[in-house]
């Protein structure tokens, strides 16, 4: 598509044509706009497809994949669910997610969505983990994978349901336990 201007533009003003693939959001009332330019994981797979020899993990490990956007990515998502988090624990349902994305067990994990479509992160875990947390109380209501789908993704059919229906590996479920002992 050629971009055609007509009249005069006035100058030091550029014109660019630009392709976007997804819209996580949109918010036609909002005054901020992030525009994040880092890596993705696909991307430095791809990079390394085309024979860089660094692998994922190297190029987080040095950087080259900023994990913080996709670390804030995740903690919107499951702030959504803070109405079904009981009141007694709605003050401090958004630290322990921050402490449990600080967990090295699940920072292996939690940054590769794999072949999950429309996200930076593995959703499945993240579903997996609100799964875990209901052994621990933290919901108001009798825990319901349907109602919580509806509110991460407005879609109670959301193949989000399934795994939220589990609970994560053993050494995560472990790990979560060890980090709400002196809490409980």
């Amino acid at each position: 598509m050629d971009i055609k201007i007509e009249g005069n533009p006035g100058t030091g003003n550029t014109f660019q044509e630009v392709h976007i693939g997804t819209v996580q959001n949109y918010n036609p009332n909002a005054t901020t706009v992030i525009n994040y330019n880092g890596m993705r994981e696909s991307e430095a797979e791809s990079l390394k497809k085309k024979g860089s020899p660094m692998t994922v993990k190297a190029m987080m490990e040095q950087d080259m994949i900023s994990t913080d956007p996709i670390r804030t990515e995740i903690m919107h998502y499951v702030s959504c669910l803070r109405p079904h988090v009981a009141k007694d624990k709605r003050d401090r349902y958004m630290q322990l997610w921050d402490r449990i994305l600080g967990l090295p067990v699940v920072e292996k994990e939690i940054y590769d969505p794999g072949k999950q479509q429309d996200t930076n992160f593995n959703r499945n875990l993240v579903a997996n983990i609100i799964h875990c947390l209901d052994r621990f109380d933290f919901y108001e209501e009798i825990y319901n994978a349907a109602a919580f789908t509806y509110a991460l993704e407005a879609d109670k059919d959301h193949s989000i349901r399934r795994a939220l229906g589990q609970d994560p590996s053993n050494e995560i479920t472990d790990a979560i336990k060890n980090l709400l002992k002196p809490e409980t």
